[in-house]
């Protein structure tokens, strides 16, 4: 499922969206969703999928709970990662939209999966249609080792993916039944270098300190 600002693969647009219009945006895309598929749970891929899936959870009227999927620790990315970091906005986004970012970063294709205790704690409920939240979709091998996870707590379950953006290069490694922004990079609150992200964070710490 797409939306009107989908664009043609290969071509990566930038989009800009504050947190009160994520969730405007993210109950409206539930809306869409619904037409086809109602969760009784939603999964998110914290920390940033927290701010894509509450508004979903609330539309749909479901339990929600987190999964953990973070790159292993390496020496030489880690030190390129924390440069990338210090680069302004634009020269980062510039160099997000160049192809061969994407074939860098699925190189790391393994990731630490760590559940919290909310999906533990929904693990024994009998979950029938799960939603998996992601924030953004580019390689698909974070998106595909939660799948996997939460294919093994709920075998019997139908379960869908959801990424609020994605880029086509996934597509070869994992299918996204749905996405608000196709070949797009959506600048929101969970990035650290918005002014909001202080915001976010202290949303998404105040509503683990509630279900953890």
């Amino acid at each position: 499922m797409g939306s009107k600002e989908e664009k043609a693969a290969g071509h990566i647009e930038t989009y800009v969206k504050t947190i009160p219009g994520v969730i405007s945006d993210c109950r409206d895309w539930a809306r869409e969703i619904g037409r086809t598929y109602s969760p009784d749970l939603i999964v998110f891929v914290a920390k940033s999928g927290f701010l894509f899936a509450k508004p979903m959870a609330e539309y749909f009227k479901c339990d929600m709970a987190g999964i953990l999927a973070s790159r292993p620790s390496n020496g030489i990315k880690d030190k390129l990662k924390l440069v990338i970091g210090l680069m302004p906005q634009k020269a980062i986004l510039a160099l997000l939209k160049q192809p061969w970012m994407y074939r860098w970063n699925d190189r790391n294709r393994e990731r630490n999966v760590e559940t919290s205790v909310s999906f533990e704690r929904e693990k024994a409920k009998r979950h029938r249609k799960i939603l998996i939240v992601d924030d953004s979709v580019d390689t698909g091998w974070t998106l595909k080792r939660v799948c996997h996870t939460v294919r093994e707590s709920f075998p019997d379950a139908m379960i869908k993916t959801a990424g609020y953006s994605m880029i086509s290069y996934s597509e070869k490694r994992i299918c996204v039944d749905f996405y608000r922004y196709r070949n797009a990079i959506v600048l929101t609150a969970t990035s650290r270098k918005s002014e909001q992200y202080p915001v976010f964070l202290e949303e998404y710490e105040k509503w683990m300190s509630e279900k953890e």
